[in-house]
């Protein structure tokens, strides 16, 4: 997360804080939420205006979740989403929808996300007409406005989603996105399911938009070139964290993170003569739900140490404006203190634990809820490896022996 004082241009447009967002995998009897899957774990960042943030990561990171958490489009978010310096998080549903205008966002399939059943017309005008930023005199040439911006002819007005390819369907949900006047629009990988040619014309049409109307964008992708080609500043995410986060330069051009120069190394180079360095990840990426102890990515890095797998690593600028969440770049004091705030960690959680079991509710529930439970249980057990033994005993008699064909004579 970039500090203040080192932003141009004063407060930025956006600013998050310790976003999270848990989706309930199993709850207890009683309905109460026992195992999460932690899509987004407490992320931070900031975005100026007229600015693209570009964020990076293997499938199953959490990119997506934290595009759509950012707009809140899932109940439940935690942390603060600061735009234009008020918390939106903490807005009622009707505080959210007066701004809901400024904060768009292009979905990743053109295909899902049009209504098969309206015109490119009614598509684009309908949330327009809604939150009234045309009148009824002027909603005809408005619309055909936003549809010129887009690249979209004036007859396609009357025509129907399944007329169209997919890079006209994704300049339809762009023009669905400007339509509304927006400050902030997240685009969420909106070139990954076009050929190449067509992602190069909607990226290029999207810089555009971007000087021509001063939009901000979240770039959401995993196309590295991509990324590099739209982005002033770029995050990388890993499992539901931000480990890496600086500016184009910085991440292309002094790559701190293990798990950053492995995305970078499988970037192909067009040049056959250049051979490339690929550094191979282990394994697969760990489930969210079951995340691994200290450094979430300690099971797939190379340089990993001890103090990887028993201590998450401190999200901090290693570099001017260039933020990293890895041990590599602890001096000896960080690591004291790390193990030092681990262990006064444990001590007080032991302290916690003797308080809790002797309370006399805590005592009662062990002596008459769960020892009674847990006798049954090993009662129930017992029963059952008996009669599975006398089962597999029975049949081992009625086996007839070798040579014995079981018929009397």
């Amino acid at each position: 997360m970039q500090n203040n004082d080192n932003l141009q241009g004063g407060e930025p447009l956006l600013e998050v804080r310790g976003l999270k967002k848990y989706f309930t995998v199993d709850t207890n009897f009683f309905g109460k939420p026992i195992k999460f899957l932690k899509a987004v774990d407490g992320i931070s960042f900031s975005v100026d205006k007229g600015k693209t943030l570009g964020i990076v990561g293997e499938s199953g990171c959490g990119k997506s979740t934290m595009g759509r958490s950012l707009l809140r489009l899932y109940d439940g978010v935690q942390g603060e989403i600061i735009f234009h310096g008020k918390d939106i998080n903490k807005y009622s549903n009707r505080q959210f929808d007066a701004i809901r205008p400024n904060l768009q966002m292009i979905f990743q399939d053109p295909y899902a996300s049009l209504s098969p059943r309206l015109t490119v017309g009614e598509i684009i005008g309908e949330s327009a007409r809604q939150h009234g930023i045309v009148d009824r005199a002027h909603y005809h040439e408005y619309i055909l406005h936003v549809m010129d911006m887009c690249g979209l002819q004036p007859h396609y007005f009357e025509r129907y989603p399944h007329e169209f390819s997919g890079g006209q369907r994704q300049r339809i949900c762009i023009a669905r996105a400007l339509a509304l006047k927006p400050e902030l629009v997240v685009c969420d990988e909106p070139v990954s399911a076009l050929d190449v040619s067509i992602q190069a014309q909607v990226i290029n049409m999207l810089i555009d938009l971007r000087q021509s109307l001063g939009l901000t964008y979240i770039f959401i992708s995993h196309d590295l070139s991509v990324v590099k080609h739209i982005s002033d500043e770029v995050g990388v995410m890993y499992l539901g964290n931000i480990v890496e986060y600086g500016s184009k330069a910085d991440i292309f051009g002094e790559t701190l993170h293990p798990y950053t120069r492995a995305l970078f190394s499988a970037v192909p180079v067009p040049n056959p003569h250049v051979k490339m360095n690929r550094i191979m990840l282990k394994g697969d990426i760990p489930s969210p739900v079951n995340p691994p102890s200290g450094c979430k990515f300690h099971t797939r890095c190379e340089q990993c140490m001890d103090l990887c797998r028993e201590i998450p690593p401190e999200y901090r600028e290693v570099k001017p404006g260039h933020y990293c969440a890895c041990h590599l770049y602890n001096s000896k004091e960080d690591t004291e203190r790390l193990y030092a705030e681990k262990a006064e960690a444990q001590r007080l959680e032991e302290e916690k634990r003797k308080a809790r079991e002797a309370k006399p509710l805590y005592k009662f529930k062990a002596a008459v809820i769960d020892k009674p439970v847990t006798a049954v249980k090993g009662a129930v057990l017992s029963t059952i490896d008996k009669i599975k033994n006398r089962k597999d005993k029975s049949a081992k008699d009625d086996k007839p022996a070798d040579g014995d064909s079981g018929n009397e004579e």
